[in-house]
């Protein structure tokens, strides 16, 4: 299986509750955090999903496609 992004939040704590429903639905997800340059340093967490799972992973976040 290969790893999607499903989707970016924009801290840690909304990542880790999306993973928790994604959890409930039988979904596995991983969770990374991308700092991206500047001043101060930004960043983001992405959330990946296998690719199997991508479709209903995407019905969690609320986008079908």
């Amino acid at each position: 299986m290969k790893l999607m992004r499903l989707t970016n939040c924009g801290n840690g704590f909304d990542a880790n509750v999306l993973q928790s429903k994604l959890e409930k639905l039988g979904i596995r997800s991983l969770i990374k955090n991308e700092i991206m340059g500047g001043y101060p340093p930004l960043s983001t967490c992405a959330v990946f999903v296998d690719d199997g799972d991508l479709p209903r992973a995407r019905k969690v976040v609320g986008n079908p496609t």
